[in-house]
């Protein structure tokens, strides 16, 4: 009997341990799907940036051409009419202003210069008779008249020959030339970037060609074409990225500097104009040239680099720092992009700290 009390007793307390344990909930660790935690070493392989307000600017891609410098391009003409001697230079040649391009022997020369000494002779000869006329007046052979004539001839040729040494300075001409050659040179400081114009051709002064034309190469334009339905987007002072076929990993940098106020007919786009420092030589007039132009959409905006972003079914993420190598997934929205930087509308704040460098890694963990 007692073995029957003592093996209920038993059962009771087994009965009441187990009602005890299973009132108890379970002690389990749970886990935020949405957050990530890096090693130290894992750490190093990021990068941290602050979520800030900036002007937004969105981006438009433009087709271009380099080209000439137009304010620095000197278009070199002869003068006179005449046969070419010798040209002195080639295509591609750097030149110094003054110096001699090409000589051409020239009868239109010859002509000049014997205006010149015709035109000197006469004034001569009129200051001669003027000093006469003069004296014979104090001794009441001349009369007014005569002395008033003697000073009209002499002005007269006075005249003739400032309107010569006109044509000479113009024509650089000496003067003194008995050779009747005329030397054509450079205006300018600059590369020779076409010539049209060999020894043994003739040349004429009413040709409307240039025979060289010399330009400063140290700085280019880059024109850009813009559609008429991106025209309102674009404005003077509009920073812009500048790519080239023949150098797509180097980036240019510069401005808009010259909108055109009307559109090309046959292409229906405009132009725009920049100004680039070409001091290393590497741009060549006619290549060809992106312009990536960076928008300013004139408000502010909650600004992150495009870097930070990583896109997952058809959603945008970032990865927010949370302090103590913990991160957290942050679905965001945006409102738009430039060609570094991302402007988010919903789920950042100002001054919260994201992953910009390999943030997908981070996202994967």
């Amino acid at each position: 009997m007692l073995n029957k009390i003592f093996s209920v007793l038993v059962i009771a307390v087994l009965l009441f341990t187990a009602c005890k344990h299973t009132d108890q909930p379970v002690a389990s660790e749970t886990t935020d799907s949405n957050l990530v935690e890096l090693n130290a070493i894992q750490m190093k392989q990021i990068t941290l940036d602050t979520v800030r307000i900036e002007e937004q600017r969105t981006d438009l891609m433009l087709s271009g051409k380099v080209t000439f410098d137009m304010d620095y391009l000197s278009p070199v003409y002869s003068f006179v009419s005449g046969n070419v001697m010798k040209v002195n230079v080639s295509q591609g040649d750097y030149v110094k202003k003054g110096q001699v391009l090409a000589v051409l022997k020239s009868a239109d020369v010859s002509n000049y210069e014997g205006q010149y000494a015709v035109a000197q002779g006469q004034l001569k000869t009129a200051k001669r008779n003027l000093d006469i006329a003069n004296e014979l007046y104090k001794t009441k052979v001349y009369s007014d008249k005569d002395v008033m004539q003697a000073q009209t001839d002499y002005r007269s040729a006075a005249a003739t020959l400032q309107t010569v040494e006109t044509y000479l300075k113009t024509y650089r001409l000496s003067g003194n030339d008995t050779n009747a050659t005329y030397t054509i040179t450079s205006p300018i400081d600059g590369y020779v970037v076409s010539k049209t114009i060999n020894e043994s051709m003739n040349v004429r002064a009413d040709n409307t060609n240039p025979l060289f034309t010399i330009s400063f190469l140290k700085t280019v334009w880059v024109q850009g074409n813009v559609y008429e339905n991106d025209i309102p987007e674009i404005a003077i002072g509009d920073s812009v990225d500048i790519t080239t076929v023949a150098y797509p990993d180097k980036k240019i940098k510069g401005a808009i500097s010259k909108i055109a106020n009307m559109l090309d007919s046959s292409a229906s786009t405009m132009q725009a104009r920049i100004v680039v420092d070409n001091s290393d030589g590497r741009l060549k007039a006619g290549m060809f040239a992106t312009i990536d132009v960076h928008v300013d959409k004139h408000n502010k905006a909650t600004a992150v680099p495009k870097e930070a972003l990583v896109f997952y079914d058809n959603d945008y993420y970032v990865m927010v720092y949370k302090g103590n190598n913990k991160f957290e997934k942050r679905k965001i929205v945006l409102e738009g992009t430039s060609a570094s930087m991302a402007y988010v509308i919903k789920g950042l704040q100002p001054n919260e700290v994201v992953v910009s460098k390999n943030s997908l890694y981070v996202y994967g963990q």
